[in-house]
């Protein structure tokens, strides 16, 4: 059971960070307007966005892990 609980406390972290990254990012093209004049442009953009949601999952399941880990060790 605490095996599953963790599980579903690392995925919530997760959602939660890269649901916050992207409402950032959202933000900030709102108010910067598009960020993009040509092909090149969009697909640096693309690659921004890409690989800033990869960082943000490997830092979330990482602190989640470790959350986890020390909220585990006090129950």
């Amino acid at each position: 059971m605490n095996v599953i609980k963790g599980t579903l406390f690392v995925l919530l972290i997760i959602a939660l960070a890269v649901g916050a990254f992207n409402l950032v990012f959202i933000a900030v093209g709102n108010y910067f307007g598009p960020f993009y004049e040509s092909e090149a442009d969009q697909s640096r953009n693309f690659a921004i966005w890409l690989f800033g949601n990869v960082g943000v999952v490997i830092i979330a399941a990482v602190v989640g892990v470790l959350w986890n880990r020390r909220r585990n060790r006090r129950i």
